[in-house]
């Protein structure tokens, strides 16, 4: 590390429950250069530039842990040896496909650097100390962050001690122009530490550049010569010129701070730290008081996210989304991107800490902190630490809501709460308890309806995603804020030129809902049979996740209950299918499965539960609620090509008008701005 940041109060290291890091090459191992091998070429993608100073066994260990890595990405080595004057200092130059610069005098690692990347044929400039050692798929996270997020110019590494402990997870600057490793001596798998986000700087151990870039800007600013702050400076450059500078904390590297330049500040070059600290605020002095914090511990929490003009928003849910699984968390899950899109600050917290990593992984690469797992704290010592920074919470389902609300509220006095409610909870299970004459269902009604009741009172605004929910909200309730949300959206629409020959019937839920069994077995058992007295060799899927054992009985020659399926298979079974059928019979709210099928160019069979919150759908798809009359549907889009393409027009025009991305992000803007 070439900066000893300003860490205000730290907790001890002794404090911290360490998981254990093995290194990929052991600490004081002696490599032979040519036991290396480096999948090297000569028309890289990647550059790795490596700065040395001597140290050769510390260089050779860098390059042996490269040769383990191995990484996917076509990719150069250039080794710099600054004109040391140590014995063997050329020895990194024989590992093959290295190519090796021997400085004629000592140029310091700034200039050192500069004249590498000149050389560099890479289309990015990985810049790497030589005494840091990759983690497999350290490289390819760097360089894949490129792919995902366009204007992202520089891309940095999670940094950690050999003992495991973090070393910084991005870095912040002040108002002062001090700098702090943020997460120093923390635990390195912490929630906090594992999202991508954009960070005022990465320490250059490791780090990856946009390499036109790097040449637009002229590379580091040789006024920090020969060392300390360029890095800081770099980054500083590449905000201003409106490209992201990206902490990715899938991309891990150990680093073994103080090895390349030594930790006394007093002499040798580790002195122009304090110089350089000095030349870097008079440089950024302006920008640094409009857009930076105060050098304050309570500040660290939001300077980490570069929050000064970016909103909070606290995020809640009963478990993290699984936007694959159930309509609910695809609804959540294109929210929150509505909401990234905006520029806002994510943390979302599920009730239930189960991680359920692949899904935590994908919202924490989108920028969004998971705050899950055993490692989390409870929830009122999290608000209580952070509720002072917090500008907006979202709160979804009401049974989590009625938890979280009043601790949000006494914590975070300032954010404006606004509940998304989905759906009218008590509304469903009360239809349900009268579809199936129960007591204890039109209790659990009653009980659903006073939460929610309590709810709309207590937030400052509740959210439906129908008017029709709305005005019954109002009604109930005439004190309450309640507004309509568009529920999904869909950035592509399907439309067949011309009608599919398929005898495929398709019904897409969650089947481990009870609306959803029912619609199953009342399909199969009353409404197919008058499909296939007329039309014999039709088939019907009965696709999505957690089919129970009433839904998985239902199985047959002519059904199949596929079970969970993942978005690529979906699309394919739609491709296949003549017509999609959602045969609820109780819910409430607007269905994913409902707007879904109309996006992928099939023709819609539905209820008039199904069609609940979707005003004039009766235009652009088949609506009955006798099976006699939804088989009659059925049959006639399966013989009626004309009448097949008439839907499938409407369908289309009908999402286009009402379930775009463009209008969800508008709609979210003007909720945001609606609870002030």
């Amino acid at each position: 590390m070439r900066r000893r940041a300003k860490q205000g109060r730290t907790a001890s290291p002794l404090v911290v429950q360490v998981s254990r890091l093995d290194l990929p090459v052991p600490k004081n191992a002696r490599i032979d250069p040519l036991m290396i091998r480096l999948a090297t070429t000569e028309t890289p993608e990647v550059s790795i530039i490596i700065p040395a100073y001597g140290k050769a066994d510390m260089t050779l260990r860098c390059l042996a842990s490269l040769h383990l890595a191995a990484p996917d990405v076509p990719y150069e080595v250039i080794v710099v040896e600054d004109a040391s004057g140590e014995a063997g200092a050329e020895r990194p130059g024989l590992v093959p496909g290295v190519r090796f610069i021997a400085n004629e005098q000592n140029l310091g690692f700034l200039r050192s650097c500069n004249a590498a990347a000149r050389m560099a044929r890479g289309r990015y400039l990985l810049l790497l100390n030589n005494d840091t050692q990759v983690l497999p798929g350290a490289v390819e996270a760097l360089r894949h962050t490129f792919d995902i997020y366009s204007d992202a110019g520089l891309v940095g590494s999670k940094l950690v001690y050999p003992d495991g402990r973090l070393q910084e997870a991005g870095g912040i600057v002040w108002s002062d122009g001090s700098a702090r490793n943020h997460g120093r001596f923390g635990d390195r798998l912490a929630p906090e530490y594992n999202y991508l986000r954009e960070t005022d700087y990465v320490s250059g151990a490791s780090i990856m550049v946009d390499a036109a870039l790097w040449r637009q800007l002229g590379g580091f600013d040789e006024r920090f010569c020969p060392a300390y702050y360029e890095d800081t400076d770099l980054a500083m450059q590449i905000h201003q010129a409106g490209r992201l500078v990206i902490y990715q904390p899938a991309s891990t590297v150990v680093h073994l701070e103080g090895v390349s330049s030594g930790t006394d500040t007093s002499a040798g070059v580790k002195r122009f730290q304090d110089i350089n600290a000095e030349k870097f605020l008079d440089k950024w002095r302006e920008v640094l008081q409009r857009d930076h914090y105060a050098n304050s511990p309570h500040n660290i929490f939001p300077a980490c996210n570069r929050a000064r003009h970016q909103p909070i928003v606290l995020v809640t849910n009963d478990m993290v989304v699984q936007p694959d699984v159930d309509a609910g968390s695809r609804a959540i899950a294109q929210s929150m991107e509505a909401l990234l899109a905006m520029g806002c600050v994510i943390k979302f917290w599920p009730e239930n800490p189960f991680e359920f990593s692949q899904y935590a992984e994908q919202l924490r690469q989108q920028g969004i902190e998971v705050i899950a797992g055993a490692r989390r704290p409870a929830f009122k010592a999290w608000i209580q630490a952070h509720g002072r920074h917090i500008d907006h919470a979202i709160l979804h389902r009401p049974e989590q809501t009625a938890v979280f609300l009043p601790l949000v509220r006494q914590h975070a006095p300032q954010a404006h709460i606004v509940y998304y409610g989905h759906d009218l909870h008590y509304q469903r299970i009360q239809a349900q308890a009268e579809l199936q004459g129960s007591a204890q269902l039109k209790a659990a009604a009653a009980q659903h309806h006073a939460i929610e009741v309590k709810i709309w009172k207590s937030a400052d605004v509740s959210v439906y995603f129908s008017q029709e929910e709305v005005d019954t909200v109002q009604a109930q309730c005439p004190q309450a804020n309640v507004r309509a949300v568009q529920a999904y959206c869909f950035d592509e629409v399907v439309v067949p030129q011309r009608p599919i020959a398929s005898r495929q019937l398709i019904f897409v839920a969650g089947f481990g809902h009870p609306p959803n069994v029912d619609a199953a077995r009342w399909l199969v058992k009353e409404v197919m049979p008058k499909v296939w007295a007329r039309e014999p060799d039709v088939q019907l899927s009965l696709v999505g996740s957690k089919p129970t054992a009433e839904v998985q009985a239902l199985a047959s020659a002519q059904v199949a209950v596929t079970g969970w399926v993942s978005d690529e298979q979906l699309a394919e079974l739609y491709t296949r299918s003549r017509a999609a059928v959602v045969p609820l019979r109780f819910g409430a709210g607007v269905k994913h499965k409902v707007v879904e099928a109309m996006s992928r160019g099939v023709p819609l069979v539905t209820t008039s539960v199904g069609a609940q919150g979707l005003p004039g759908l009766e235009h652009a798809s088949a609506i009955a609620d006798e099976a006699d009359a939804l088989a009659q549907h059925i049959v006639t889009l399966l013989r009626d090509d004309a009448a097949w393409m008439r839907l499938v027009e409407r369908a289309a025009a009908y999402i286009h008008d009402h379930f775009s991305r463009a209008s969800l992000q508008d709609q979210m803007l003007r909720l945001l701005h609606t609870a002030h």
